[in-house]
């Protein structure tokens, strides 16, 4: 098939004193039939798009993109979001700005890096189990006080407790604690049904079933079978092996399986739920004027890099290849991110690059809201255009990451289809995502050169992004505590 070219200027997604206020070409070509011509897009929302009313972010916390039905996974997790990518816009490779939910969401929210809006951990050795992050810093402007300020009513429904204090900021109405997927969609279908006739909303809605302890209700905890790896029982909500010993056994091996298909079938019980609240809003008419986008903070690790890992050590609780906030792997990186609603086209693939910052400047597009210059990601709406069905892919650009929960402070840069990661104790990896997607093979010592270039342009985006500046620290009580404890933030 013709391809078709467009060009569209938006901002950077790397700000310089020179640089904040320049503009980047996004290119993109739509792979459609009997067509050869090519055209240009204005930046933002597309010319004779109809705007959102009504926008619904959706974070399945902990939700790594390949295990979804639709990023190509063999089971039948997600048919919900299936159908929504299949009416709507996936996008292939998505990067958060980080491994864990506080500096990640806090990037949705702003689109700033972790240094800049300053939800994160800080110190040489990162130790969530000692020190509490950081707040979202007070002069950092968040997506639901943009919205706030221009009528629309907004929500923050989310079952991580750890969405507190300034995570709260812009939102007319917050429920943040520790509940069931069932409940929190019940919650905002209610939120929904008790607001004006004709008001436009913004709810932020954060599930959290997939994150320690695993607990979905039946038929989910069974409902993917694993035969010949025993039974599955309580033991299988938490996690075993976490010092990657004795990975060899079959108990491993079983346990591994058992922990797998439980992640699995949480997935499906939240997919359900999405499915339930996609329902409530086509009853109530606004399925059509409701910008819906479908998305994670980070994903998870099963083992994958578990050998890896405890050959770098570096984590001050001992634990390799399990869970997330100590590692820079794509099993934590890659999130998925299905976009669906008025004037944004069906059936169509994104390819190329994007980030977790690029949700807020998109949705204050889709709504014909400015976006402040101080947000670094880009507004992808020209890449939701209905013209463009079919394949899109975005222009190369080079994807950061940083902020860890645990070990020392490390950074991830992803450009050119390879990625680099640097962590302050001297360690360096350097891996070919096109020929190696599963980062087996460290080409650190083979292309030094190359590491060299790729660090010295990290270090660029170090010195134009880090903020030296404090910023208040999280107050945890003792009930707060005691509930990131039984979610694996703290022992």
């Amino acid at each position: 098939m013709p391809s078709i070219t467009l060009r569209s200027v938006i901002r950077p997604p790397l700000p310089t004193a020179a640089g904040r206020a320049a503009a980047l070409m996004l290119i993109a070509a739509a792979v459609l039939a009997g067509c050869g011509r090519h055209r240009a897009l204005d930046s933002g929302t597309d010319a004779g798009a109809p705007a959102a009313a009504n926008v619904v972010l959706v974070v399945v916390d902990t939700l790594r993109a390949d295990h979804l039905g639709c990023y190509g996974y063999d089971r039948d997790t997600s048919p919900t979001i299936d159908r929504l990518a299949a009416r709507g816009v996936r996008f292939e490779s998505v990067q958060a700005t980080s491994p864990w939910t506080v500096p990640s969401t806090a990037s949705i929210l702003t689109s700033r890096y972790p240094s800049e809006h300053g939800a994160e951990v800080t110190g040489d050795v990162r130790n969530l189990n000692t020190q509490p992050p950081n707040q979202i810093r007070d002069d950092v402007r968040m997506l639901s006080e943009l919205l706030s300020e221009r009528g629309f009513s907004t929500a923050l429904l989310s079952a991580n407790p750890f969405l507190f204090g300034r995570f709260k900021g812009g939102f007319g109405h917050a429920v943040v604690e520790r509940m069931p997927a069932d409940r929190l969609t019940a919650e905002t279908i209610a939120w929904i049904d008790r607001l004006p006739a004709g008001a436009r909303f913004f709810a932020h809605v954060q599930y959290m079933d997939l994150h320690q302890p695993l607990e979905p209700p039946p038929p989910y905890w069974s409902l993917f079978a694993t035969p010949g790896s025993g039974s599955r029982d309580s033991r299988h909500s938490e996690w075993a092996f976490a010092q990657g010993e004795h990975l060899e056994t079959a108990a491993f091996r079983a346990f591994r399986e058992n922990r797998v298909a439980l992640y699995d079938g949480a997935v499906r019980f939240v997919d359900d739920q999405i499915g339930v609240l996609l329902a409530a809003l086509a009853d109530r008419g606004l399925e059509s004027s409701t910008l819906l986008l479908v998305t994670s903070d980070h994903g998870e690790e099963f083992w994958d890099h578990a050998e890896m890992g405890a050959a770098m050590g570096g984590d001050p609780r001992g634990y390799y290849g399990i869970g997330h906030g100590h590692a820079f792997f794509q099993e934590l990186l890659h999130v998925p991110l299905v976009v669906a609603g008025p004037g944004v086209s069906g059936a169509t693939t994104v390819a190329g690059p994007a980030s977790l910052l690029d949700i807020a400047p998109t949705v204050l597009g889709r709504v014909e809201i400015p976006t402040p210059p101080e947000m670094h990601g880009f507004d992808l709406g020209p890449a939701l255009a209905p013209r463009f069905a079919g394949t899109v892919r975005l222009a190369p650009r080079a994807m950061f990451a940083s902020s860890p929960a645990y070990g020392p402070e490390a950074w991830a840069m992803l450009s050119g289809g390879r990625k680099l990661i640097v962590r302050s104790d001297g360690h360096r990896l350097l891996f070919d995502l096109s020929a190696d997607p599963g980062e087996r093979d460290d080409l650190s010592v083979a292309q030094s050169q190359l590491v060299e270039s790729y660090e010295a342009e990290l270090n660029r985006h170090r010195a134009a992004v880090e903020d030296g500046r404090p910023s208040s620290s999280m107050e945890i009580d003792d009930q707060l505590h005691d509930a990131l404890r039984a979610l694996g933030y703290v022992e």
